[in-house]
């Protein structure tokens, strides 16, 4: 599981020019929260058949917001779990969610 952190604590814009652009067109505040450490902007990527181990936050101070970018055939079980409630991750779909509770 590889990260690249566009904003928050060591973050690159640079590598992600037209994303960050973005973001800071339509996203300024969640810009402005990452850079003062209440989190991060990132594009995780996972190889196939990668598992995260489960693992929570710390707090409930904040939600987690995840974009499905580019998602493998359903074939490929491509799921999220949250606590108990299994999810199918899709392309373009935003999944928001507390990451105090534990997820894989």
């Amino acid at each position: 599981w590889r990260e690249i952190v566009l904003f928050g604590s060591g973050g690159q814009p640079h590598l992600a020019p037209f994303t960050s652009r973005l973001l800071q067109q339509y996203a300024p505040d969640a810009i402005d929260l990452a850079n003062a450490g209440g989190g991060e902007i990132i594009f995780s990527v996972l190889g196939p058949k990668a598992r995260i181990q489960p693992h929570c936050a710390g707090h409930n101070l904040r939600l987690t917001a995840h974009l499905g970018l580019v998602i493998p055939s359903r074939n490929d079980r491509c799921q999220i779990r949250i606590a108990d409630d299994w999810r199918d991750w899709e392309e373009g779909k935003v999944l928001v969610f507390d990451d105090s509770f534990e997820h894989e």
